[in-house]
């Protein structure tokens, strides 16, 4: 295994016990984790480990590709793995812009459709 595995297997871990701890850690992180349910909780813990305010996580080509925004430079990825050892990286929505200045409207429950 490399080095980077190894460090990402260790923070996952290591955030694992933490939110075992506290019930104040467990709230935080459930507040990360429900933008992102689309991601398996594994991701999710890793996403929060490395960056815990979160709204909105995707690939690079995600973001270019499907949605029109671009990373802006010098933005910090954040690392995953897969079941086979390799990683991906993703960024969250505060890592992007439009070229238009469009916003992109997050998900969101409204009282007609809270049932």
């Amino acid at each position: 295994m490399n080095n980077k595995y190894e460090y990402i297997h260790e923070v996952w871990s290591n955030q694992m016990e933490s939110l075992c701890k506290s019930p104040q850690h467990w709230m935080s992180f459930l507040k990360t984790s429900a933008w992102m349910y689309k991601f398996p909780f594994y991701d999710q813990l890793l996403i929060y480990a490395q960056r815990p305010d979160t709204r909105a996580c995707a690939s690079y080509e995600t973001w270019n590709d499907k949605l029109y925004r671009w990373i802006k430079l010098g933005s910090k990825r954040i690392a995953l793995l897969n079941n086979n050892g390799i990683q991906r990286y993703v960024f969250d929505i505060s890592d992007t812009r439009s070229l238009e200045n469009k916003p992109l409207i997050l998900w969101s429950v409204n009282q007609a459709n809270e049932k």
